[in-house]
């Protein structure tokens, strides 16, 4: 009966191991299609960089400084508004902030090199070695149009969705990001709004129950 068992055993080892590899090439194999669709999206696009001057100054322009440009007019409009508008942009800063202690979760336990890094593609600014995943600038102003979108704002927050893709498309332009980079962006924004847009909400119901009870 021993002989029996250990053929036993060996065959259902066999079995687990061939499942393990097989999972392990499947697993191997998407990376690969998807690395390789992410440098081709990128190719595409990078592509045109270094070919007209003026479109490579607009294109640095839109990277760097749109984002600067965007929040400015939405501090001058608080400013001037600050009954309307003061709620939404502090809901905002806050998942902002949120979103860069997340950013930097994500580089310490998954760095993904940056296009410059792989020596692919053209490079127009200067940029550090940190991890391209997510775009930290496309994701910012996702979370600014999902947030005013949320609260309401919808001229504003339409507006901040086509600048966040204008961003993020200028920032694979200029070279230091994958187009993977910003498609995940606009997911973890969309779904951090909704995430702390539902914890506020859920916290204020405790609150109001809670108060009377202290009472």
């Amino acid at each position: 009966m021993a002989w029996v068992w250990r053929i036993e055993y060996i065959i259902r080892s066999s079995y687990c191991c061939t499942i393990i590899g097989t999972h392990s090439l499947i697993k191997n194999r998407l990376e690969m299609i998807f690395e390789n669709l992410n440098l081709h999206l990128f190719h595409c696009i990078n592509s045109f960089a270094l070919k007209y001057p003026i479109l490579d100054k607009i294109a640095i322009f839109l990277a760097d400084d749109l984002n600067t440009v965007f929040i400015s007019f939405l501090v001058f409009l608080l400013v001037v508004q600050w009954k309307i508008y003061n709620v939404v942009f502090a809901k905002t800063l806050f998942i902002v902030l949120i979103s860069l202690l997340l950013c930097d979760l994500v580089d310490t336990f998954y760095h993904h090199p940056r296009p410059f890094q792989f020596g692919v593609g053209h490079k127009l600014i200067g940029h550090g070695s940190s991890s391209s995943f997510p775009s930290q600038h496309t994701l910012t102003m996702v979370i600014i149009a999902c947030s005013y979108l949320k609260a309401g704002f919808k001229l504003i927050g339409g507006i901040g969705l086509v600048l966040s893709l204008v961003v993020g498309l200028s920032r694979i332009y200029v070279g230091v990001h994958f187009p993977f980079d910003i498609v995940g962006a606009f997911l973890i924004g969309f779904m951090l709004v909704v995430a702390v847009n539902y914890g506020l909400k859920e916290l204020a119901i405790r609150l109001r129950k809670a108060i009377p009870l202290l009472n």
